[in-house]
């Protein structure tokens, strides 16, 4: 890292106490992203009923995004505003401490999941592969009505030099599909069309040496929005570099992003032995390298929340517990990657209320997070997604309007 770079960090660390004690709401602020204003002109055109396109959102992270909870309070809010595009892209089956607010995941037979925070193999976007044996099989039951034409696709690779069978799936209305069985080790999509029926499942069946499954995305024949939430529990930003480059390219390039979302942090946080140099060449090369793989779209990041700490080292800001160690350097180095790489950025911590949020978000009734002082509460994470969108919602017709 260069000296000037680390005068600019020690510059925004100085002045971040200062800064995260101004209440009210945070604003999403656009430091030159040079996509932004085609996503604004998507959305007016989709909010006046003249557009039969679909606005892609993607958002990578930890846990927080993981849940599913802050991000549906931001996608529930888009899609009653600008249309419903569907459920999008989820994880390729269930995950132990994870969720999909859109969909509930039953998983039969022997299934064996790998996850890029642990193993840095040949994963997919989302860092989550699923490999089942014979027979085994997963039902996608929507959580909320699906009807109306769909497009089902399924990401997959051959596990080894021995030929994979492909997919059969049962959509919702009971009609049967078959899906095109991979031709190497490399990720391959293969998709279907037909038709959702309120509230029925989806049935993804594996045929004889079956293929891994690296992504499922279920898009709806329809203009509007979909978010996609991909996040991986105790994930740190750096798992976005254990995504096979290849996938993340040939992914993307079918996916057709207009705004990736990257909310990580608070793994970094609490760090035991934090290396912040390595950090912010990582954080910049993953920026980077999503800018290559998905070139026309908007990149936004959100900053690490604030957290704190019962026991432990960490730094005594004047709350009652410390916050972690390293909050501070990961959240500064974080806005000045927003900055040099012209990206969009909003403060969580800021819009919690600053340095000692998370223990009143505790302490409220009901209470808003947890008692691990790490993550909220249902009411918390909804609270803060809604924050979100009305801070994007306010960036948005500031950009209308200067078009």
């Amino acid at each position: 890292m260069r000296k000037s770079t680390l005068s600019c960090l020690t510059a925004l660390f100085l002045l971040l106490p200062q800064l995260s004690q101004a209440a009210g709401l945070a604003q999403v602020v656009d430091y030159g992203d040079p996509h932004i204003h085609r996503v604004w002109r998507q959305m007016a055109a989709l909010e006046r009923g003249e557009s039969k396109d679909v606005l892609r959102i993607m958002q990578f992270g930890d846990s927080h995004t993981g849940g599913d909870y802050f991000t549906h309070a931001f996608r529930d809010r888009m899609q009653q505003r600008f249309g419903n595009a569907g459920i999008g892209w989820i994880t390729p089956g269930y995950v132990k401490n994870q969720r999909s607010a859109q969909v509930l995941m039953k998983m039969a037979g022997n299934w064996k999941t790998r996850i890029a925070r642990a193993n840095p193999e040949n994963f997919p976007v989302g860092g989550v592969a699923n490999l089942p044996d014979s027979g085994a099989y997963m039902e996608i039951q929507p959580k909320f009505p699906v009807n109306g034409p769909l497009r089902v696709s399924v990401w997959s690779r051959r596990s080894s030099d021995v030929t994979s069978g492909g997919w059969r799936i049962v959509m919702p209305d009971g009609e049967q599909r078959e899906l095109a069985a991979p031709l190497s080790q490399d990720w391959q999509v293969s998709y279907v069309y037909g038709a959702g029926n309120e509230q029925n499942s989806f049935f993804l069946r594996a045929d004889e040496t079956p293929a891994e499954l690296g992504g499922i995305v279920i898009d709806a024949l329809a203009p509007g929005v979909t978010v996609d939430a991909l996040g991986v529990v105790g994930a740190m930003q750096r798992v976005i570099l254990r995504w096979q480059p290849e996938a993340l390219r040939d992914q993307l390039r079918w996916r057709k992003p207009d705004l990736l979302i990257l909310s990580y942090g608070t793994n970094e946080a609490f760090d035991v032995k934090p290396d912040f140099e390595a950090y912010y060449n990582d954080l910049q090369t993953s920026v980077r390298n999503l800018r290559a793989a998905a070139p026309q779209a908007a990149i936004l990041l959100i900053g690490a929340p604030n957290s704190a700490r019962k026991t432990g080292p960490g730094e005594q800001v004047g709350c009652r517990y410390k916050i972690p160690a390293a909050l501070r350097n990961v959240q500064t180095i974080q806005k000045q990657i927003a900055i040099e790489e012209k990206l969009l950025y909003w403060d969580w911590e800021k819009a919690m209320g600053g340095a000692c949020s998370i223990q009143r978000y505790a302490a409220a009734n009901p209470p808003l997070a947890g008692q691990d002082l790490i993550h909220f509460t249902e009411d918390g994470y909804e609270r803060s997604g809604a924050d979100f969108y009305e801070s994007f919602i306010q960036l948005y017709q500031r950009g209308r309007k200067s078009r």
